[in-house]
């Protein structure tokens, strides 16, 4: 008899119906290494990752790098939550032209979390905002707010390079959840730093989204 923790079935992506057939698949061919966006190997893989990590822990605050932290946030989603957002766009633009959003990417999650947003929020896409400092404002969120709908769904991630989720970030937060009945998840550097090392490590991301979801709904409830 085969025994797999449970830590290493959620890294490797492993169903039932391959867990029960084990001895007929190489795990180098399964779950993440088999399944890896831009069709790069494990070491390439691993490579972007390791040189985003240095970028995003070098980049600057400010206007000026504010294009190249987009561009790291983009990889970010691209690199460590492949398996459940894809066709990623950046700039995504209404017809009318009046509505820019940094990062658009489809919700075609099955399970884990963000299934759960799909289905609670109706996030068939999911709005990523990117910005290149510490000190959120209001009229951060009040943009963020602006792309929750019916129709695109209502739930935003909001990154940028604080630490800390402060109480009157989760202020606004709560304001726009008691609006709009859709949520900002913020994600401050360090969570970006923990998705790019877990990716790195071949773990799963879904864990650590999931926790801040859960802390961002205890706090404004």
């Amino acid at each position: 008899m085969i025994v797999i923790h449970p830590t290493y079935a959620e890294a490797l992506n492993l169903q039932n119906s391959i867990v029960s057939s084990l001895a007929q698949i190489d795990l180098r061919d399964a779950g993440l290494v088999g399944d890896l966006p831009g069709a790069v190997d494990l070491d390439e893989y691993k490579l972007q990752l390791a040189t985003l990590q240095d970028d995003l822990k070098t980049l600057p605050h400010g206007d000026e790098a504010s294009q190249r932290f987009e561009d790291i946030v983009g990889e970010v989603i691209k690199l460590c939550f492949f398996r459940s957002l894809t066709n990623v766009e950046p700039k995504s633009r209404t017809i009318d032209q009046r509505v820019v959003r940094d990062w658009v990417a489809a919700n075609h999650a099955s399970d884990g979390f963000w299934q759960l947003v799909r289905q609670r929020y109706g996030a068939t896409q999911i709005i990523w905002e990117c910005k290149n400092y510490a000190d959120l404002s209001s009229s951060d969120f009040h943009q963020a707010s602006y792309y929750i709908n019916d129709k695109i769904g209502k739930f935003v991630v909001l990154a940028f390079r604080g630490t800390e989720r402060k109480k009157h970030h989760l202020e606004h937060v709560r304001r726009i959840a008691e609006k709009d009945g859709g949520i900002v998840l913020l994600l401050t550097q360090k969570d970006l730093e923990v998705f790019i090392r877990q990716s790195i490590n071949g773990k799963s991301t879904g864990a650590h989204i999931q926790e801040l979801y859960d802390l961002t709904v205890r706090a404004i409830s």
